[in-house]
C-alpha cells in the first residue's frame, strides 16, 4: 500500500519561495495541490505549475479548499502575522517562514499563537540552522552530555556580501533579520533561554547603512538563565565565504562546527597551506537543512510528532531581538522580557 501523503499548499513564491517550492516538489511525502502568489502569471514563466491543480493571486482563496491539510507560508515577513492567524481559523497546519513578526508585538504574537493552540494545529517557524546536520549533532551530543553542562556558546555568522538595500530597509535591520537566528541558535545549543543580552555594534563595512538606522558589524553577550554565557560574532561581508560556526564549551570538553566547503582536501607544501573557502551563499550552504525542516514538518503531522520548532521558541526569538535593540540603543545590558 502506498504511503499517506499530505495534501499541501504553497503560498509565496519569490526567491526563497521558489526554492522551497522546487524542494517540495522532490519530496515524496507530499502532494502539492494549491499555491498562491500575488505575481502567479509571471511565476509560470519560472517555475514548474502546471500538476498544481489550484492557482491564485489571493491565498485566502487557497484557505477555503477543504482538502488541504498544511499550509506553507514563504511570505514577507510582515505578513506572517496575518497569515499564521488565517490559516490557524482556517484550520491549516502552518509552516511560516521566520519571524514570527517583524513589526507585531509581543502581544499581538501570543494573540496569533493562541489562534493556533485554539485551533487544534500545528504551527513550525522555520529556523532552518536548527536542521543543519552539523549544529544538529552538536545539540543531539550536548543533550547525551558529552561536554556536561554547557558554560560558554559561540556562534559566528557572517554573510558572504552585503545583501541589496532594497532589501535591508524591509528586514528590519541586522538583529531582527540574522541576529534573530543566532538568538535561536545559542538557546538551541544551551537549552536554557536567555536571561539578559549586551549588543556592541557598529558601520565599518558600508556607510550607506546609517541612511537605514542599522549596522554591520555586530558582537552580542548573553547571559543564559542557567548562569552560562553566549557570544555572537556578526558581520555582513566576509570576504571568503559564507562563515557559520558553532562551538560549545563545558566541563567535560567542547564541540565544534567548522565552515562547510565543496572539499575537504587540504594542500601543505614547504611554502603555504591551502584549502577550498567556505560555501558562498545560504542557500548553498543550508541546502540539506531547508530540506530537512519540511521534511520534519510533514511527519511531525503525518506521524503526530512533536514541532522541532515551535511558535514559542519564535516568539522567545523576537523578545530577545527586542532586548538587543534596546542594548544596542541604550549601549547597556538589557533583561529579556518574555
Amino acid at each position: 500500500m502506498a504511503s499517506k501523503k499530505l495534501k499541501i499548499a504553497v503560498v509565496g513564491l519569490g526567491t526563497n519561495g521558489s526554492m522551497h517550492f522546487k524542494q517540495l516538489q522532490h519530496l515524496d511525502t507530499v502532494e502539492i495541490v494549491a499555491a498562491a502568489d500575488p505575481l502567479i502569471e509571471d511565476r509560470k514563466k519560472t517555475l514548474n505549475l502546471e500538476n498544481i491543480s489550484f492557482l491564485s493571486t489571493d491565498y485566502h482563496q487557497v484557505l477555503a479548499k477543504k482538502e488541504i491539510e498544511a499550509v506553507f507560508f514563504f511570505t514577507p515577513s510582515s505578513q506572517h502575522l496575518e497569515n499564521i492567524t488565517a490559516a490557524a481559523r482556517a484550520h491549516k497546519n502552518i509552516f511560516c517562514e521566520k519571524p514570527l513578526s517583524k513589526d507585531g508585538t509581543i502581544a499581538e504574537c501570543k494573540k496569533a499563537l493562541a489562534e493556533v493552540k485554539n485551533a487544534g494545529v500545528k504551527l513550525q517557524i522555520g529556523f532552518n540552522r536548527r536542521f543543519d546536520p552539523q549544529f544538529k549533532q552538536i545539540h543531539e551530543r550536548v543533550e547525551k552530555g558529552e561536554v556536561g553542562t554547557p558554560q560558554i556558546v559561540k556562534v559566528v555568522a557572517r554573510d558572504p556580501f552585503v545583501i541589496p538595500y532594497d532589501f535591508i530597509k524591509n528586514s528590519g535591520g541586522l538583529i531582527q533579520d540574522f541576529t534573530s537566528h543566532d538568538f535561536d541558535m545559542l538557546r538551541y545549543q544551551e537549552g536554557s533561554d536567555i536571561a539578559e543580552i549586551f549588543i556592541e555594534s557598529s558601520i565599518l563595512i558600508d556607510p550607506k547603512l546609517a541612511e537605514f538606522n542599522d549596522v554591520d558589524t555586530l558582537t552580542a553577550s548573553v547571559k543564559f538563565k542557567n548562569g552560562a554565557l553566549g557570544l555572537i560574532d556578526e558581520s555582513r561581508k566576509a570576504v571568503y565565504g559564507y562563515d557559520q560556526r558553532v562551538e560549545v564549551f563545558g566541563p567535560k570538553g567542547m564541540l565544534k562546527a567548522e565552515n562547510v566547503s565543496k572539499s575537504t582536501v587540504e594542500f601543505y607544501n614547504d611554502k603555504n597551506v591551502s584549502l577550498k573557502k567556505p560555501l558562498d551563499y545560504y542557500l548553498t550552504r543550508f541546502e540539506e537543512a531547508y530540506q530537512e525542516e519540511k521534511a520534519l514538518f510533514v511527519k511531525s503531522i503525518l506521524e503526530n510528532l512533536p514541532i522541532i520548532c515551535t511558535g514559542e521558541d519564535a516568539l522567545k526569538a523576537m523578545c530577545c531581538s527586542n532586548a538587543a535593540l534596546e542594548s544596542q540603543k541604550t549601549g547597556q545590558p538589557v533583561k529579556v522580557q518574555y
